[in-house]
C-alpha cells in the first residue's frame, strides 16, 4: 500500500509463460484504455468524474496512465472461452499471456475514487515544488 491512504502500489510482477488454456478469461473481464496523464485542472476535473462510477478506476503502469473498466466482453460464454474466436479483433489476438493481469498486478498505482487521485496528484506537485526550490 502507498503512503497515500487507499492508493494501491505494488512492486514488480511475476509472469510466466503459461498459455491461456487453463484461464478464468481475465482479459476478458476488463477493459484497460491508455489514457494521457491529466495536465492542467479540467483535464483532472474529467478524470476524477470517470472516478464516481464503481466500474471504473485509474492507474498507472511505467509511467503510463490507462483508464480500467469493470465488466465482461459480450462473447465471453459460460465456459469462459470466447465466442468469436476465430473473428476475435487484433487486440485480443495480440494479448501475451505472460503479460496477463493473471499472472499479479499489472499497476504500479490505482486509484478507485476521485480523493485517492487527487491526494496523488497533489502528492506529486508537492514534490516537485521541493526539488525546483533546492
Amino acid at each position: 500500500m502507498n503512503k497515500l491512504a487507499g492508493v494501491k502500489s505494488v512492486g514488480k510482477r511475476k509472469t510466466s509463460k503459461k498459455s491461456c488454456s487453463d484461464c478464468p478469461a481475465a482479459c476478458c473481464r476488463n477493459l484497460s484504455v491508455k489514457i494521457l496523464k491529466p495536465r492542467t485542472k479540467d483535464e483532472i476535473e474529467d478524470l476524477k468524474w470517470h472516478l464516481y462510477y464503481d466500474t471504473v478506476q485509474v492507474y498507472i503502469l511505467n509511467r503510463r496512465w490507462h483508464l480500467y473498466i469493470k465488466g465482461d466482453c459480450q462473447y465471453l460464454n459460460g465456459r469462459n472461452l470466447c465466442g468469436i474466436y476465430e473473428d476475435r479483433p487484433p487486440k485480443c489476438r495480440n494479448h501475451n499471456p505472460p503479460d496477463c493481469e493473471r499472472f499479479g498486478e499489472f499497476y504500479d498505482i490505482m486509484f478507485s475514487t476521485p480523493d485517492e487521485l487527487e491526494r496523488h496528484l497533489n502528492g506529486k506537485r508537492k514534490k516537485n515544488a521541493k526539488t525546483s526550490i533546492q
